[in-house]
């Protein structure tokens, strides 16, 4: 899947709005796209399936709707902001934020896994190329 098919995907998160002409406040590494599918699938579906009760109105309401404002990498881990976050919606972005830093940037895999130094990448060793690497499980 692609940058691109994933925001396809999930029309109700990725909205296009004021501020982000042509898509640019949405960029995030071909290694973590699954990543992000993950994530979106797991917000659509809490937003598409729980209800809260409102005690003033004495109505059952559905969570409003998340969408993202900005998806990237930095620092070597996945940023992903959005709007009519809960708490369990920061929870989910947490976690896959904590994934990102876990996960090649490259190609998505979890194993033999480094950080290069200068601007700061989570690469596998096979993904590394000729850049300065060090693994992750070093002190």
């Amino acid at each position: 899947m692609t940058q691109e098919e994933l925001i396809n995907k999930y029309p109700k998160i990725f909205q296009d709005y004021e501020g982000n002409p042509d898509r640019c406040n949405w960029d995030v590494p071909n290694g973590w796209v699954q990543l992000v599918d993950d994530l979106c699938g797991s917000i659509q579906n809490y937003i598409d399936r729980m209800r809260r009760y409102d005690g003033k109105s004495k109505l059952w309401k559905h969570h409003e709707q998340v969408t993202c404002t900005q998806m990237k990498e930095k620092f070597g881990g996945l940023r992903f902001y959005c709007r009519n976050e809960s708490e369990i919606i920061e929870g989910m972005v947490g976690y896959a934020e904590y994934l990102s830093e876990n996960t090649c940037q490259s190609c998505g895999s979890r194993k033999d896994l480094g950080i290069t130094s200068g601007w700061i990448s989570v690469l596998c060793k096979d993904c590394k190329g000729d850049r300065k690497w060090k693994p992750l499980n070093q002190e």
